[in-house]
């Protein structure tokens, strides 16, 4: 049952990953590739915050000279 849902899950981020590659009429494979690194940058920059939102790395701490006391 293990083996089953992991290679299902397995089967469909490859799925999802090369649907991205499939179709881009009208543009090199040089732009593409360039369209493929900025959506990727654009992501780990969205991840970045993310993580900085969830461990309050976003505010100052209490020992900040803004802080509210």
């Amino acid at each position: 049952m293990l083996k089953q849902a992991s290679f299902s899950l397995l089967l469909l981020v490859a799925m999802i990953t090369l649907s991205g590659c499939l179709s881009a009429p009208g543009l090199t494979s040089g732009q593409v590739h360039e369209r493929h690194v900025e959506a990727i940058r654009t992501d780990l920059w969205q991840l970045q915050d993310d993580i900085d939102a969830f461990f309050l790395f976003d505010r100052p701490g209490r020992m900040h000279r803004l802080a509210v006391r």
